[in-house]
């Protein structure tokens, strides 16, 4: 193994198993072409973060990193999802010929690269889809930032925080520690491409029946893609939530995704925090309850 790679590690972590790492690394990597030598090192420099971090699946960090990051996946997916339906709500509504903004194209390009990654995340690939899904949010807020950030000097902090926070709710599935990531559901190329289209075909769905924008005031145009996200991560993303910290960190990218975004106003920002406290509340009585059941005591 390299050693720039090696001395990623803590240095005890080193002396302990270095020399196991270095073999291991040599093994996998003898004989190999230059992708697959790039993606060993790829995921060595991945897990010496995840390792200076604490972040691995023997300390707690890394155990609720696992429990977010699915619900992260699915906000990510249906933020997409909802800025591509309001994108190509309004070429629908003018037509083919009615023309738009030079950056329509690659936006909406990075936002569909946003969906379908966060979905093959959920349903297949699990880094392959993260790494799209990274690469499309943070695509679509350099496309928006490019023309605003001349011309807003007095705004600019406030486009930060509305292009920031979707990339880094994008970005936490990448620090889930591999062997606590969701099983695939889909396990062949059949099967992923089907998630794929299923989800494109939802957009489509939703530009037809509500193109006009009725949706800006209910919110069932975020609510639709949420909810079919939430869906397809499945039972097994619900299970792990046991403990409030749980519950609040799996429930914290969606709160600040539409926080920060300015969909919600400060007033449904409260109400999503009082829900959540109720439920942590709920939460802890089960468990205790549970515990009581238990202990004859």
């Amino acid at each position: 193994m390299n050693s720039v790679l090696l001395h990623l590690y803590p240095q005890r972590f080193r002396r302990a198993f270095g020399y196991e790492m270095a073999e291991a690394y040599r093994e996998a990597t003898a004989g190999a072409g230059r992708r697959a030598r790039f993606g060993e090192a790829a995921d060595v420099v991945a897990h010496a973060l995840r390792m200076r971090l604490g972040l691995t699946s023997t300390r707690p960090g890394g155990r609720l990193l696992a429990v977010a990051a699915p619900f992260a996946l699915a906000v990510t997916a249906a933020y997409a999802a909802f800025n591509l339906h309001e994108s190509t709500s309004n070429w629908y509504v003018m037509g083919a010929g009615g023309g738009g903004m030079p950056l329509v194209t690659p936006l909406n390009g990075c936002y569909l690269l946003t969906l379908i990654g966060a979905v093959i995340a959920l349903a297949g690939p699990y880094l392959a889809g993260a790494l799209c899904s990274v690469a499309g949010t943070l695509g679509s807020s350099v496309v928006f930032l490019h023309p605003a950030w001349p011309t807003a000097s007095d705004l600019r902090w406030d486009f930060a925080a509305f292009l920031i926070t979707p990339v880094l709710a994008a970005a936490l599935p990448l620090l889930c520690p591999p062997d606590l990531r969701p099983a695939p559901r889909a396990r062949n190329r059949a099967g992923v491409l089907a998630v794929a289209v299923w989800a494109v075909l939802l957009v489509g769905v939703l530009t037809v029946t509500d193109p006009v924008g009725t949706g800006l005031l209910l919110p069932w145009r975020f609510g639709v893609p949420l909810a079919a996200a939430l869906f397809l991560a499945g039972r097994q993303a619900f299970t792990r939530i046991r403990t409030t910290a749980h519950l609040a960190l799996a429930t914290a990218p969606l709160i600040t995704v539409l926080h920060f975004s300015g969909w919600t106003q400060s007033t449904d920002t409260l109400a999503a925090l009082g829900a959540l406290a109720v439920a942590a509340g709920v939460l802890r009585l089960r468990r205790r309850s549970g515990s009581h059941a238990v202990d004859p005591a």
